[in-house]
């Protein structure tokens, strides 16, 4: 058993079971709110203490086992962090006032079985409105073990747990440190192994092109020149891996990019139209003027506009914006395909990854519009998404970035 800070100063803490504690840590451990839910939700139903405890939050937001269990589950690491570790605090009760404890909520479960039957996950919990102070009930002996010895350690682990992670870098900062540590990481990897396979490549195509100039069998001269074509394909391949491992130095000037932007929607706009898509600029003409590699901006900008044109597929709409904040000038291209599935989100812009089962063409383009991106000092990103659509962000810095 664990005493819990009071929700509220000046008020005492309430005793809860080792179970509820425990279900706290493993609930500070889920990546999302929903199976968070899931460990305090059980916890509630086996222990009226955790119940009440939750309860007593001036704040806390639900009538039911399950509305309690959400409200709690969102923004748990926050919401325990603010109940600091003074004692008495996130310490152990006495072993008797556990057992009193322990005697106390096997009454208040024997009397909300009474008053509401069986309780179920949506049920409300009733037994907070039965008590009439303590309860003397004969305790099993399982029950009274549980509440004292089921989670060893749990009163220092718990606190500290919460500390840690609410003194630990944002989750959605580690995600984008996260995402950048690997592609540069498989940007390195890029690199050498262009180098390995151009070789073998360049020595397949040699080869085949000798052969073939020699033959005179027709047969044979369509798979030496077969051979000759895959072999520049995968070539082809290398040199754009080659592009996102080590592109060629920027070339940075003044650039207008509201009219970069109208020029490369002008390009796929016959691309758009083939296809019933609306392709349109807004917000352009306000657009400032930054330094950047106006080619490779071009090249990230036509990589997101054609990601929009192959999510929606036939018959939509795809906008593109450029405004500016006091640090960024910011392309935005929205479409209104059906959105990214979370698999597709963790792996858009890693090199050759397509997700093109899911409507959405990715392939290489946006790991080059990334690459390009981030060598100017600025970033691209999906600011939103869903069913109808999505919105991906080219941040380019508007002083032009690092040189």
């Amino acid at each position: 058993m664990l005493w819990l800070p009071a929700p509220v100063r000046g008020t005492s803490p309430t005793a809860v079971s080792d179970a509820s504690a425990a279900a706290m840590e493993r609930a500070l451990l889920e990546a999302d709110d929903a199976s968070a839910a899931v460990h305090l939700r059980g916890a509630l139903l086996v222990d009226p203490w955790f119940c009440q405890w939750l309860a007593a939050w001036p704040a806390a937001d639900g009538d039911t086992i399950d509305g309690l269990a959400q409200w709690l589950s969102s923004g748990l690491v926050e919401k325990l962090a603010t109940l600091g570790d003074d004692p008495p605090g996130w310490t152990r009760p006495s072993d008797s006032e556990a057992v009193t404890y322990a005697q106390q909520a096997a009454a208040m479960l024997n009397a909300a079985t009474e008053s509401v039957g069986v309780l179920e996950p949506g049920s409300s919990p009733a037994f907070l409105s039965t008590i009439r102070g303590p309860v003397e009930s004969p305790t099993d002996v399982v029950v009274a073990n549980e509440y004292l010895t089921s989670s060893p350690s749990i009163e220092w682990r718990l606190p500290r747990i919460v500390q840690r992670l609410a003194s630990s870098v944002p989750f959605g900062e580690f995600d984008s440190r996260l995402e950048r540590a690997k592609l540069d990481a498989m940007k390195e990897l890029a690199y050498g192994a262009s180098h390995e396979v151009n070789n073998p490549l360049a020595n397949i195509s040699g080869r085949a092109q000798a052969l073939l100039r020699e033959e005179e069998d027709p047969k044979k001269q369509r798979l030496l020149a077969a051979i000759d074509a895959q072999a520049l394909r995968a070539h082809e391949m290398i040199s754009d891996l080659m592009l996102f491992a080590r592109p060629p130095a920027l070339d940075k000037r003044p650039t207008d990019l509201g009219k970069l932007a109208a020029e490369v929607v002008d390009e796929l706009r016959t691309m758009a139209e083939q296809r019933d898509i609306v392709l349109e600029v807004t917000d352009c003409d306000t657009a400032p003027t930054t330094t950047v590699d106006a080619t490779q901006v071009a090249v990230a900008v036509k990589a997101l506009v054609q990601n929009g044109i192959d999510a929606v597929g036939n018959d939509g709409r795809v906008t593109v914006g450029v405004c500016c904040d006091s640090q960024h000038v910011v392309v935005r291209v929205g479409d209104t395909g059906p959105g990214i599935a979370d698999d597709v989100r963790l792996h858009m812009f890693d090199p050759f990854y397509s997700g093109r089962e899911a409507g959405r063409g990715l392939g290489f383009g946006l790991s080059k519009c990334w690459r390009i991106a981030t060598d100017h000092g600025g970033s691209v990103e999906v600011e939103a998404t869903g069913v109808t659509g999505t919105t991906i962000a080219l941040r380019l810095p508007l002083s032009g970035g690092e040189q």
